[in-house]
């Protein structure tokens, strides 16, 4: 049978979180206690905010659904039950009814009224409700008369439900939520239950989760995830995670020695995960203290099974401190401890190659491609080496051997393709771009596949492009314009065509179109560096500053590393009357150029209205 479990509605003056938290928990429980067929509905849609389509949650109604509404549910998802309910709540009292509807079938409804203390046997009858409704079978420990929910504390578990749905909306999104949403509140609802009963795992691990989250996808800010970790450091000191997550934080704002500070706290914490030590010696190495990397790189192989992911920090320690000879010694051993181990095999070929011992490189290749069952791996990595020494026919050969058993593999399709370019064999080209598009790859690499595929099948009308650029150069924008227009319907795909449009568009002063232009090479090809340049001046342009002001100091929190970025910043942030933090960008990216003759040329023309 296959169950439809939806969010209940909540009414007004209830919180919403824990009427979709409800009854996702109720079908959690049984998905994981059977092999129920269990749909958790999640009612969500696209908005458009500034420019960008965001996921926000569909607010139904405080009602219960008309049963009507729930008959598209049923031709949607082949659901043979629909689960639905409204959830009340004043203070401590609450009521919650829910319904089971089977299509052709009169609905089941009850009612039930309680207090919070209540909530566990509400919630443990729910589960066997619903189980009942649906002909499922519960374990022992779910069909007796009590269940375990890691806590005592009823408000604690509420909190943590409420907390818990804001991490689950931002997975959900993407992290692409609406603006309108503030991440503090369910933290600081996290950070009670914390400290109301430390020894619930819950909600520390979900408050957590929730500032990685935050993180990832620049959501909150740098100050609320950092106040409210170190606040978990102080409640639950002798857990790893939030010192971990704080090593995470101050990494992403380049305060290297803060986040080396706290991923050995978290290595001391927990002293038998060696994904700890690797993330403490990739910060050591970013801090340049690669004596210190080294030793915990070192600690990590000891501690790792036959796989030894963490040699390959440990080599790279190796290879920046001029100790590139010692790296072929580190994979033998290994190679003699495991000798059919394809990666270990393939690592000490290469490291021998790199060693100017290509020969024996070869020869370890070759044994591998011999003794390995499934030698795969060893002829995905030994092609790109036989591309380098020209024999392309049998590189092209392995790569074929690979793409049958990895047929969605876009860096392995890529590849191929620009060995079949080298092979001058470009009719077979067009298809393994197709496949690669055909495996949903990252925007970037669509953006680019689709340009290359477009210069193969296109190259009358990429010429056109190129035209236009030409004229550009020369400071015929009207031309290049004449050239470009037409082809913002041929070219659609393009985002070279866009990028240079959308230059074009701004230096004609037609700051609107540079903005639509722009926008849209954004969308397609987000890792463009200049297009937020574009972008910027697009707005400058029609006099909206703090615009984009706001919209590069964005882009600059996701692109920390970027000095294109972080110059149009400077340049923003001057003209939105920032000046003072202005002149501080421009004095650290002058500072970071200043050995670059040519670049600080460019810089020092580009912040010409900043000194101003």
């Amino acid at each position: 049978m296959r169950i439809a479990v939806l969010p209940f509605n909540a009414a007004e003056g209830a919180k919403p979180q824990l009427g979709r938290q409800i009854a996702a928990f109720v079908g959690e429980q049984i998905r994981n206690a059977s092999d129920a067929d269990i749909q958790t509905v999640s009612l969500l849609t696209q908005v458009e905010q500034q420019g960008q389509l965001r996921t926000a949650f569909v607010n139904i109604g405080d009602a219960m659904l008309e049963v009507e509404q729930l008959s598209g549910l049923f031709e949607q998802s082949g659901a043979d039950l629909s689960v639905d309910g409204l959830f009340k709540s004043v203070d401590d009292k609450h009521e919650l009814t829910i319904r089971f509807l089977k299509p052709g079938s009169e609905p089941e409804v009850e009612t039930i009224a309680f207090e919070t203390p209540e909530i566990f046997t509400v919630l443990h009858s729910l589960v066997k409700k619903t189980a009942a409704a649906a002909g499922v079978t519960l374990p022992a420990e779910l069909a007796g008369d009590s269940m375990e929910f890691g806590t005592d504390n009823a408000e604690v578990f509420l909190k943590f439900l409420e907390g818990f749905d804001a991490l689950n909306y931002i997975q959900q999104a993407d992290g692409m939520v609406a603006l309108e949403f503030n991440a503090e509140p369910p933290m600081e609802v996290l950070l009670q239950a914390v400290e109301q009963d430390p020894d619930f795992e819950g909600p520390y691990q979900v408050l957590v989760g929730l500032n990685r989250a935050c993180m990832a996808y620049n959501i909150g800010g740098f100050e609320l995830c950092d106040r409210v970790l170190k606040k978990l450091t102080e409640v639950v000191p002798d857990d790893f995670a939030a010192y971990f997550a704080l090593g995470e934080l101050y990494q992403k704002v380049g305060d290297m020695n803060r986040a080396v500070d706290y991923f050995e706290a978290a290595a001391q914490k927990n002293t038998e995960d060696p994904a700890i030590l690797n993330r403490l010696g990739n910060a050591q190495m970013a801090n340049n203290m690669p004596v210190n990397a080294e030793r915990n790189f070192r600690k990590a192989v000891e501690m790792e099974g036959e796989e030894k992911a963490s040699m390959d920090f440990l080599a790279q320690v190796l290879a920046s401190t001029g100790r590139a000879h010692e790296i072929p010694a580190l994979w033998k051993g290994l190679v003699d401890q495991y000798p059919t181990n394809a990666a270990h095999l393939t690592k000490y070929a290469i490291a021998l190659i790199n060693n100017e011992k290509a020969e024996e490189g070869e020869k370890v290749f070759e044994r591998g491609l011999e003794t390995v069952e499934d030698n795969t791996f060893v002829k995905r990595f030994y092609a790109p080496y036989l591309v380098q020494k020209g024999d392309l026919d049998r590189a092209m050969d392995f790569y074929e051997d690979c793409i049958d058993v990895a047929p969605a593999d876009i860096p392995l399709l890529l590849e191929y393709a620009q060995t079949l370019q080298a092979a001058e064999r470009d009719f077979e080209i067009p298809a393994v771009l197709q496949n690669v598009l055909k495996a949903n790859p990252d925007p970037n690499t669509r953006a680019n596949t689709n340009a290359w595929l477009i210069e193969i099948e296109q190259p009358k009308r990429v010429e056109s492009v190129a035209n236009a650029q030409q004229k550009l150069d020369s400071g015929d924008i009207d031309g290049a314009l004449r050239e470009l227009k037409p082809l913002r319907n041929w070219l659609a795909d393009y985002w070279k065509m866009w990028a240079l449009l959308s230059s074009a568009y701004n230096r004609a002063g037609m700051h609107a179109e540079a903005e639509e232009s722009s926008r849209r090479l954004i969308e397609m090809f987000p890792g463009c560096e200049p297009a937020y340049g574009e972008y910027r001046e697009a707005l400058n342009g029609q006099g909206r500053h703090e615009e984009a002001y706001q919209v590069m100091q964005n882009v600059a929190m996701a692109n920390p590393q970027s000095l294109s970025i972080h110059i149009n910043l400077a340049i923003a942030a001057h003209r939105a009357g920032q000046s003072e933090q202005a002149k501080a960008l421009a004095a650290s990216i002058r500072e970071a150029v200043k050995e670059n003759q040519d670049w600080l040329a460019e810089v020092n023309n580009l912040f010409a209205e900043i000194d101003r």
